[in-house]
């Protein structure tokens, strides 16, 4: 669940799944039993600090509540630990909570299971175990209806159940309604909440899995006290003090400053260190996340030394870094390519944009090649579709929107418009009301990549009768105009995963409350988007994902941008710290110092 360059990212629910992709591994299983954890314990003991570039504040830290990936960047995989994570270099999964990966099992009626065990050493920080009733509790709260997680709740919609073996706690079967393409995906990527600490009073026990699930339940649950009481401590007690943010991962948020930093600080007994695998460990002592919500800032830090870390640095800045001898001496810098795109969205709920010939008129507004070669430096490729082009099912035969002044001047006529009273704004009478042209665009604030997209297509636009509002916003305030649908267009991205696309989060008409923020969909996008989720062959599958793309292409609900490069830089002073293009672009847990 999104971007990318230096902006804040969309990736709501998408950072869950993500939480397992972006571990930098140092290979599998240490071959002598104590020499791993001996070592672990030897490099922690030497003090280290990790400062890394956050570019702007978070909606909070609640993994289950939170839809930035700002707040996915700070959590996964550093206060959270899930069932299974992705091995980078070829992007399979393997056991991380879990003893190993999970036996999936497809029944005859079409429904699945998958049986996992949690590792032994796994406890929680008051030295209980982890076990599947905390499992359980972790969907039981994401599926409460009260509670502030409806753009993740489709991700989860196809777990029925969670069977708990009766003569061991730690193993426990995951019973799915139906086939999933996703499945061992999504229900080993998520965070693990610890039952007694998110629910002290156990309101949640009462409730069943299938019970939660049942929509003929929904007004009953909704109006239930119980539900009503853990909603309201979960979604406000929960997210912003520190000592109430708890996980079984290695680090424990420790200190927030709005607008200035979060600190993560090395647990002394976290229960990794009794693991013999050596990809499950933690060196830094602390992260702190610096967040700076100006690029220019940032780069200043960077230079400083005052940050050691720092993802999505625009791409002229990049190039002065490289030609910058002090910053090559003292950063490694990389460019992988991401999974990601940045896009303009249209709000298709706005009476002036719910005409595709509209909104394929303002696209045409707009010169791609300027946004490759100029605003990214060459640090990207152009994108025409929902799917990352490095998917082999990726669509090249989608039509390609080009810069046309004359097209979209054609396309704005046949759609009605045109400038009545010489105000060189278009205009044109909708529901009785003469409306003009006059359109508010949102971006993210302090990210130049999407000012300048604003820019640009405001300069072409006036040309043609189109006038375009410049809003910048602070991300909290954005996305409650996104949530409200408050704006004509938006400047943001999405972050992605190498895996199987679903596209129920973004694209689905159930979404619209969610990150479905544009407004896209219809009966037969919906069915389409459901067949994918369940079809396991992969010749009709990629036929599907082919006519998808076609499909959303054709209703234009984005201005597709590009797919950038994931310019990074990481210091020096660090060894195993190599860039990823999984997000976030590196993997600091196991960072090491690197040798004197």
């Amino acid at each position: 669940m999104i971007v990318f360059s230096n902006n804040i990212f969309r990736f709501s629910n998408l950072f869950l799944i993500c939480c397992f992709l972006s571990c930098l591994s140092c290979n599998s299983t240490s071959t002598e039993e104590n020499t791993e954890t001996n070592s672990k314990k030897k490099i922690v003991d030497e003090e280290f600090t990790v400062r890394i570039y956050l570019g702007g504040n978070t909606d909070g830290l609640n993994g289950i509540l939170a839809q930035s990936a700002i707040s996915g960047e700070i959590l996964d995989n550093n206060v959270h630990a899930s069932l299974l994570e992705a091995n980078p270099d070829g992007f399979e999964f393997r056991p991380f909570l879990a003893t190993e990966r999970p036996e999936i099992k497809v029944l005859e009626d079409g429904s699945m299971t998958m049986d996992f065990e949690i590792r032994e050493e796994a406890v929680w920080d008051n030295n209980t175990p982890v076990t599947a009733k905390d499992v359980a509790f972790t969907l039981k709260a994401i599926k409460n209806p009260k509670v502030n997680s409806a753009h993740l709740r489709p991700w989860f919609e196809f777990i029925e159940d969670v069977i708990i073996d009766d003569d061991n706690p730690k193993k426990f079967t995951i019973k799915c309604n139906k086939t999933y393409l996703l499945a061992e995906a999504v229900a080993g990527a998520f965070g693990v909440y610890p039952a007694y600490f998110y629910d002290p009073q156990e309101l949640m026990s009462v409730f069943s899995i299938p019970e939660l699930n049942n929509p003929a339940n929904l007004n009953k649950l909704k109006s239930n006290s119980r539900i009503i009481d853990f909603a309201d401590d979960f979604n406000f007690k929960f997210t912003h003090e520190p000592d109430m943010i708890v996980g079984g991962g290695a680090y424990q948020v420790t200190e927030m400053a709005t607008h200035q930093y979060i600190k993560l600080e090395l647990k002394e007994n976290w229960w990794g260190n009794n693991v013999d695998v050596d990809y499950i460990a933690a060196y830094p002592e602390v992260l702190l996340f610096k967040i700076i919500d100006d690029d220019n800032n940032a780069i200043l830090s960077l230079k400083e030394q005052e940050l050691d870390v720092m993802t999505y640095i625009p791409e002229e800045s990049f190039i002065e870094l490289k030609e910058n001898k002090r910053a090559t001496d003292n950063f490694h810098l990389y460019t992988p390519n991401s999974f990601a795109y940045k896009y303009i969205g249209f709000n298709m709920n706005r009476p002036k944009l719910k005409d595709v010939r509209v909104r394929k008129a303002i696209s045409h507004l707009l010169d791609k090649d300027i946004v490759v070669n100029e605003l990214c430096s060459g640090f990207a490729s152009t994108v025409d579709g929902p799917v990352n082009p490095m998917k082999k099912y990726y669509n090249k035969n989608l039509p390609k929107i080009e810069f046309n002044i004359e097209k979209a001047k054609s396309l704005f006529k046949e759609a009605g418009w045109s400038d009545s009273d010489g105000d060189n704004i278009l205009d044109k009478v909708i529901d009785g009301k003469k409306t003009q042209m006059s359109l508010k665009f949102i971006y993210p604030q302090g990210k130049q990549f999407y000012k300048d997209v604003v820019q640009i297509l405001k300069d072409e636009a006036e040309r043609v009768g189109v006038h375009i509002d410049m809003v910048s916003s602070e991300w909290s305030v954005m996305q409650k105009d996104l949530n409200n649908k408050n704006y004509d267009l938006s400047g943001l991205g999405w972050g992605q995963t190498p895996f199987l696309d679903d596209f129920k989060q973004i694209w689905h008409t159930s979404s619209f409350a969610g990150s479905n923020t544009v407004g896209f969909g219809n009966e037969e996008t919906d069915l389409l988007i459901d067949q994918i989720r369940v079809t396991m062959d992969e010749s009709k599958r990629n036929e599907m994902y082919l006519k998808f793309q076609e499909m959303v292409v054709e209703q234009n609900p984005y201005i597709f941008l590009v797919s950038p490069k994931l310019c990074t830089a990481i210091s020096k002073r660090f060894k195993n710290a190599p860039s990823t293009p999984l997000r976030p672009g590196y993997w600091v847990r196991l960072f090491q110092l690197a040798d004197k």
